[in-house]
């Protein structure tokens, strides 16, 4: 897939674990580095107890890790007080988790303008945006509807316009069709789909459905707490140029040289 990103980080994780102490400390990720670009769309796939939900915490700032460095938007976030990194994951990210947290006796509309009215935008701005964000998950037309007159997929979609509320530069996505029928997953991924592309956000996806996976431009594969895989574009383009020139099964040596060159 084509991706526009113009070589921004967004997010960059340089040899960052995270041990849970207690009576038997568990190292849930062993030095882990990712650099995530703006606009693209990645997936973290893994089985129960990989490391990858710790790693999607770490990564919305929702926990501090061990060791190791996190940056968003370019600043490392090792040396902010609490409120400060707050003030970071508020105005840098968006969060859609597997279980809506919709309050169910707001309407559609009340509950994509509930972050914006927490952060005190004027009202004639915050109805502005709650209709755009409603838009942008072709919503507009439940907006006085309460959440118990949804289906799933609309519920999710409900929660994907109030993580925009912010105007995030990454949305996180955990298992964000854990509890959906596969014609509403398909909605929902195509909605992260178009806002990748559209508005150019960076979409990370935490997924154990393969499906899902491979709908992303990346597949970030997460085993006993390392990067197992990395389907990163740019290595894949300096593999593919190693293949080019050398053939896939050709001389060892000189494949090593290419990479030299190429990498």
């Amino acid at each position: 897939m084509h991706m526009d990103r113009h070589h921004e980080t967004v997010l960059k994780l340089e040899k960052v674990s995270k041990l849970y102490e207690g009576a038997t400390p568990f190292l849930a990720l062993d030095s882990v580095s990712l650099e995530i670009m703006k606009g693209e769309l990645v997936s973290i796939i893994g089985p129960s107890g990989s490391g990858k939900s710790t790693l999607l915490h770490l990564l919305g700032c929702l926990d501090r890790p061990s060791s190791g460095e996190i940056s968003i938007g370019g600043r490392g976030i090792s040396g902010m007080n609490d409120d400060s990194v707050a003030d970071v994951r508020r105005d840098m990210i968006g969060f859609v988790f597997q279980s809506f947290n919709l309050a169910p006796t707001l309407s559609v509309f009340k509950n994509v303008e509930l972050p914006l009215m927490i952060s005190d935008m004027p009202k004639a701005e915050r109805q502005k945006v709650v209709w755009r964000n409603l838009e942008l998950v072709g919503l507009t037309d439940k907006a006085n509807n309460l959440p118990s007159q949804l289906s799933g997929g609309q519920k999710q979609r409900v929660a994907i316009a109030r993580a925009l509320a912010n105007s995030p530069k990454i949305i996180l996505a955990d298992e964000p069709t854990g509890n959906l029928d596969s014609k509403s997953s398909k909605e929902i991924i195509d909605n992260m789909v178009r806002l990748c592309r559209d508005e150019r956000i960076t979409v990370i996806i935490v997924t154990h459905d393969p499906n899902i996976a491979e709908r992303t431009d990346r597949m970030v594969r997460i085993m006993d707490g390392k990067i197992e895989s990395d389907t990163d574009e740019r290595k894949r383009s300096r593999e593919g140029t190693v293949n080019m020139l050398y053939g896939t099964a050709g001389n060892g040596a000189g494949k090593k040289e290419a990479r030299r060159r190429v990498g």
